[in-house]
């Protein structure tokens, strides 16, 4: 079937010289390295099921982290929120046991060196997303319990005003791996 149509393609594209169809062996190749360019981007897709946590419209989705930390350390966390309700929600706390403290952290670039400041809540509108991701705001796990790898899952509990808490697994990915960019 594939190889009649192969013929038929050949016939249709060739105008004053014929195209030879493809063996079923280029068939086999051609099909392999698409398999190996386009495999690894459908494994993330499947890695990631959106949202992990979802209560009163508020949802969750794919908080991660990459790299090592030691103990005492700081790790970032990166998340996006979805509120689906009708009336804006504030994320007011971060909990782990895995850490003394969460602090949510943002970038600011407008002086001539970067910093991070702490802000206390986020503000998610009604209908929206709001992601936080390298470079721009994060959650700060202060003072690690234990060490921290690549292959490992923290659990998170992120405490809204409107929605209450909703807990998470946060993914440690390898420094390797590709950015996230926001899943809004």
């Amino acid at each position: 079937m594939i190889r009649s149509w192969l013929d038929r393609l050949a016939g249709a594209l060739s105008t004053s010289q014929h195209l030879e169809p493809l063996s079923f062996k280029a068939i086999g190749r051609v099909f392999g390295l698409a398999l190996i360019g386009v495999g690894p981007f459908l494994l993330l897709g499947l890695a990631h099921p959106e949202p992990v946590a979802r209560r009163a419209g508020m949802a969750v989705i794919h908080p991660w982290s990459r790299g090592t930390a030691l103990v005492g350390d700081q790790l970032a966390v990166y998340v996006t929120f979805e509120n689906t309700g009708a009336a804006p929600d504030r994320l007011v706390g971060v909990e782990t046991p895995l850490a003394h403290h969460a602090v949510l952290k943002t970038i600011d670039d407008r002086a001539s060196a970067t910093r991070a400041i702490e802000f206390d809540e986020l503000r998610i509108a009604p209908n929206t997303k709001v992601g936080l991701r390298p470079e721009d705001r994060s959650i700060s796990l202060v003072g690690l319990k234990e060490r921290i790898e690549p292959g490992k899952s923290i659990p998170i509990t992120f405490i809204f005003s409107g929605a209450g808490r909703l807990s998470a697994q946060v993914r440690v990915e390898s420094p390797g791996q590709p950015a996230h960019p926001d899943h809004s």
